[in-house]
């Protein structure tokens, strides 16, 4: 399992380790929520190794999975990955379909004064080639996850409330970090980054802060690829729900769907975790 403890390293190297990113959660008292979790103090976490395998095989309808919620569409399987350390992989062998896991509570909000939060997942896709799929993973709103949500038919984000990174059925190696709120168009705040291998584990990772001890810009969302910050940040305001989501609870997600160039694709993912501090509480 991935030790919880980390500390900073190199802002500018990057970090393709397995386990988490230091710049992400050198500042995060991990250990501390992890055993106050659930006890109202400090504040609360969420992570999975994919150690303990769960229902596998043919999802195609909505339906609880442990923790989670799926759904797949025809031709949609989650299944464990037997390697070292545990993964979890979601398969679709449609063309305009989808499958997607999310969690069953959103027990976080970015919004201004809130706790600090950190996210990150360690990934990787099956295929790079022209319209082969398209990916979204991060933390969304309550909507039901469908054969196009939060991924549409075409591949690009359903009108949901949702912060992280995905990836267009256009693109190949590269995908966007952003964030929209429903019914406003979705805000590519990093477009066009990372460097995608066919079959590569890479670490998508953000951080909101609401009050940096140092330097840095207040109530604060950033975006991280294998431990490195992304150019542009996002600064949450007060109006909410104007372009972020911070009007909203969220919860983890992870989607990929089909498009033409791929007959059937994959996405593995490693491990995911998500941490907040109580609201008002900045570490």
């Amino acid at each position: 399992m991935t030790n919880p403890a980390v500390q900073y390293g190199s802002q500018f190297t990057a970090n393709t380790s397995r386990g988490p990113s230091p710049n992400i959660w050198g500042d995060c008292p991990w250990v501390e929520i992890l055993g106050q979790s659930g006890q109202g103090s400090g504040g609360y976490c969420f992570f999975d190794d994919f150690l303990m395998a769960g229902p596998t095989g043919t999802v195609g309808a909505l339906a609880d999975y442990g923790q989670y919620v799926m759904f797949g569409s025809s031709g949609a399987t989650i299944t464990y990955d037997d390697e070292i350390g545990g993964a979890v992989v979601l398969t679709e062998a449609t063309d305009g379909e989808s499958v997607s896991l999310t969690t069953e509570s959103h027990p976080f909000r970015i919004v201004a004064g809130a706790g600090e939060l950190w996210f990150e997942a360690r990934i990787k896709v099956g295929d790079i080639v022209t319209t082969a799929n398209s990916f979204l993973i991060g933390l969304m709103d309550t909507t039901a996850v469908t054969a196009i949500v939060p991924l549409t038919a075409s591949g690009v984000t359903a009108d949901i409330n949702y912060v992280g990174f995905m990836q267009p059925e256009g693109d190949t190696t590269t995908f966007n970090a952003s964030y929209k709120a429903n019914g406003v168009t979705e805000v590519e705040s990093n477009g066009a980054i990372g460097a995608l291998v066919a079959d590569t584990y890479v670490k998508l990772g953000m951080k909101f802060d609401p009050s940096p001890a140092t330097t840095g810009t207040a109530n604060q969302v950033r975006w991280y690829i294998n431990g490195i910050a992304q150019a542009t940040d996002k600064t949450i305001t007060a109006a909410a729900g104007t372009d972020f989501p911070d009007d909203i609870g969220l919860g983890p997600v992870i989607s990929l769907a089909v498009g033409a160039g791929a007959a059937t694709d994959t996405l593995t993912m490693d491990w995911w975790r998500v941490a907040q501090l109580d609201t008002g509480v900045v570490g």
